[in-house]
């Protein structure tokens, strides 16, 4: 499949739907949408906008992203951010299949309901790396989209905080889509000493 990112410039889910009409049947993901700057209302309206037009091949990753992009960028306050997080999908996962929802939490605030004909749910990823948001993740959504890890931190961490939550949630074993940078150049070492930057 393939995956966008969301921060400034193109809109990832505009984006997706442009590639996809272009390309039938390759399985499409954001990896992630910011959740501070969308409303779950609004969200969900785009993700299943989406879902119709495309016939149902979104995988929609979502995160609280980082204090920097969110109270430097947007001026958003950017509290408690595992807790936010559980708010906002208590909102989103919910209107995404049809249901009506009214959350009014410390941090979010929905209430109403969506219905796009011809749209499935989208599968749910949420950014997650620290064992609170697993733990989010595990219990709310489909699995969790994880950046700039390597294979022992997904067995011995991720992995099983995950699991162990999706599990005593009642839920599915989840997804686990690890998003690594990759650098097509002729200068090795300078892509190297970039990502050793970050």
């Amino acid at each position: 499949g393939a995956w966008w990112g969301q921060v400034f410039g193109w809109d990832a889910l505009t984006s997706l739907t442009v590639a996809g009409l272009s390309v039938p049947d390759l399985p499409l993901g954001t990896a992630v949408i910011p959740t501070y700057p969308r409303h779950p209302l609004a969200l969900a309206a785009q993700a299943l906008t989406v879902q119709a037009t495309l016939g149902d091949r979104l995988t929609l990753g979502v995160g609280p992203s980082h204090a920097p992009l969110i109270e430097g960028a947007f001026g958003l306050p950017f509290d408690r951010p595992a807790h936010h997080t559980r708010e906002y999908l208590e909102a989103l996962v919910p209107l995404l299949r049809g249901e009506a929802v009214d959350v009014r939490g410390e941090l979010v605030r929905a209430a109403g309901q969506l219905t796009v004909a011809g749209a499935e749910p989208p599968r749910v990823l949420l950014a997650a790396l620290g064992p609170a948001m697993l733990r989010v993740a595990g219990e709310l959504t489909d699995g969790t989209i994880v950046t700039w890890a390597g294979p022992r931190v997904l067995a011995e961490h991720v992995v099983p905080r995950l699991t162990s939550a999706a599990e005593a949630a009642g839920r599915p074993a989840p997804r686990v889509v690890l998003s690594l940078p990759v650098a097509v150049t002729g200068d090795e070492g300078g892509a190297r000493a970039w990502v050793a930057e970050r």
